[in-house]
């Protein structure tokens, strides 16, 4: 019987290294597998309201103007931290929209966390929708378990106005508001109407309807955002409104409902928002 092979500290190393990029390779393609499927699921979701109307509540601080209380009955699309709106039970959005969070995020995990259990206790019953990258975060943490929740996956975007709707090739987001609109025109809504898109970025970085150091969670810091300076914001927001036409060209049925007179997103038909209730 032949001696035992025995490998020097170099050669374990090297196999160590090997074992751990193969099971890295293995558990990569399994989550990619997992995704597949999960993207699959939105199927069901194509012109699930097709002839309906919904409203899509953005955080802009001009709903501080308007009686949300109307929406009770409607169907709604909040976003991100819209779940602090003290009528928020009231009107129960039907549906809640998440930008990417881990990738694009400035803050820690903790943080994160602290927002999302807060956001799964009060935004009720709404079904979620998350970016696939944010499921490790969420599973690991044992986050919406009983909930309904929809993947979406992010593609670039050439800026053709003839890129099909798809949630798991939605052209890269500036802002969540693009992908509120992208899953209402998915499911097929008759009517679209906007609430607090007031894009004032020109009023400061935080200007939102809630007091951004009491009632968010991750408490955004003014100071990490000292590079969104003027030239960044029209430059993210030239992007912003160029998706806006192209989401606009679609099917022309998204109104800006906002109660801000001034409101420089012209993109979009003004509506009253409350002519829409007579």
């Amino acid at each position: 019987m032949g001696a035992p092979v025995v490998f020097s500290g170099t050669l374990r190393r090297l196999l160590a290294l090997l074992v751990h990029v193969h099971e890295k390779h293995l558990k990569e393609k399994k989550r990619l597998e997992e995704n597949k499927t999960l993207l699959a699921k939105n199927n069901e979701l194509r012109d699930r309201h097709r002839g309906e109307r919904c409203f899509i509540l953005g955080a802009g601080s001009s709903i501080k103007k308007q009686d949300l209380k109307k929406l009770k009955g409607e169907v709604v699309i909040s976003v991100s931290n819209t779940f602090v709106h003290p009528d928020y039970p009231i009107f129960r959005p039907r549906y809640h929209v998440l930008p990417p969070i881990v990738t694009h995020s400035m803050y820690e995990a903790e943080k994160i966390v602290k927002w999302l259990k807060e956001m799964e206790e009060k935004t009720l019953d709404a079904e979620m929708f998350f970016h696939t990258g944010d499921r490790g975060l969420i599973e690991e943490n044992g986050l919406f378990k009983d909930r309904s929740i929809y993947w979406v996956e992010y593609a670039t975007w050439d800026g053709s106005a003839d890129t099909p709707i798809d949630l798991s090739k939605v052209p890269l987001l500036w802002s969540v508001s693009e992908l509120a609109i992208t899953v209402a025109l998915f499911m097929g809504f008759e009517s679209v109407y906007l609430l607090g898109f007031d894009h004032d970025w020109f009023n400061g970085p935080l200007v939102y309807f809630y007091d951004e150091k009491k009632e968010h969670a991750m408490q955004p810091d003014k100071d990490k955002l000292a590079f969104a300076d003027s030239e960044f914001q029209m430059r993210r927001h030239a992007e912003i409104f160029k998706k806006y036409k192209y989401l606009y060209g679609i099917s022309k049925n998204i109104y800006n409902a906002n109660a801000d007179p001034e409101s420089y997103v012209d993109v979009f038909p003004k509506v009253d928002y409350h002519s829409l209730f007579r």
